[in-house]
Formats: C-alpha cells, structure tokens, sequence
C-alpha cells in the first residue's frame, strides 16, 4: 500500500474536475491491492467520462457480460454498484477546501429498473447532485439507452468533517481525514 492517500480517499483539489475525476478512476481501477466490484465494472464496461461541470457527470459504457444476469441483461446489483460510485463523482465537481472534501458515504441508494439493458449496449450515464450540504447529500443518476430511462437512483450520502475518525478505527493507526 503507498503511504499517500489515493484520490479515493482524499481528493486534489487542486485538479481541474475532469482530472480529479481521472484520479478517482484511476484510484479505482488500478490499485494492485484492491479489486472490489466497483473495479470490476469500470474495467469490464470501459467507463468513460464524457462531460463534467459542477454538480454533474455524464459516463458512457459497454454492458458486458460481467454487468450481466444468466438472462443476459444488466444485473440489477450491478446497476446499483455502477449508480453508486458514478453518482458519487457528482459530489467531486462541487468539492473544495472545507466543503465535500473529507469524504462521505452512502446512506441509501433506492433504485428502480425501468427498461432491460442488454448485453451489448452502450449506455450513458448522468449523474447530477440535486443537494450537497455539510451533513448530506442527494444525487440522482440514470442509465439510458438512446436517449431512453432505462434505471434511476436516488442516492443519499453522509458527508464527513475533517478530522473525522470512525471509533472502530482508533487507536489503530489510521489517518485522521
């Protein structure tokens, strides 16, 4: 593991967005000692940033068969993994020194499935934060295909305060954020 924090855990604010967002991705897809589902589906569907400007992000992809159930159409668990962490991209536009910059975690994610996403689509993903505060946030994200609402999410986060330090981790030498 490296000493410095990842993008994952603290972003540069001093990045532009597209390139805070790269470092995220990165942070995501090519850390040798993580390997989580998130990396799954961005590696597998070739995630790709299309546009950024505060409080949205919209991602194209390529469903694949790692996306997919046995019916192959987009894994409803799937969807929610690929929601969860691109929604959250939102929240990284409208960071800056004191604000959304310490971290935050999911709350609730409530999805709703519309539309089968087939195997071999290519999708947009837009994702824009519709509140961001010290305490929470709200974002909503959609997976379409052809212009098409094919899945939402409503997405609730904690957001943390610097200083932060969960009580299960102290005392055992963990960085404070």
């Amino acid at each position: 593991m490296s000493a410095k924090p990842d993008a994952y855990q603290r972003p540069d604010l001093t990045l532009s967005i597209e390139d805070r967002i790269a470092a995220l991705v990165k942070a995501l897809t090519d850390d040798p000692d993580y390997c989580g589902p998130d990396t799954v589906a961005h590696r597998a569907g070739k995630i790709t940033l299309v546009k950024a400007s505060p409080g949205r992000t919209e991602w194209t992809m390529n469903i694949t068969p790692e996306h997919c159930n046995k019916g192959k159409n987009m894994h409803g668990g799937m969807a929610c993994i690929v929601l969860d962490n691109l929604t959250s991209t939102a929240l990284l536009t409208l960071a800056k020194p004191g604000f959304l910059d310490a971290g935050h975690v999911s709350r609730t994610i409530t999805m709703s499935y519309l539309r089968p996403v087939p195997l071999g689509s290519t999708v947009r993903v837009v994702c824009e934060a519709v509140q961001a505060g010290r305490n929470t946030a709200n974002l909503r994200g959609e997976i379409q295909i052809d212009g098409k609402t094919c899945i939402t999410c409503i997405h609730d986060k904690a957001v943390f305060q610097k200083g932060f330090v969960h009580p299960k981790q102290q005392g055992q030498g963990k960085a404070k954020l």
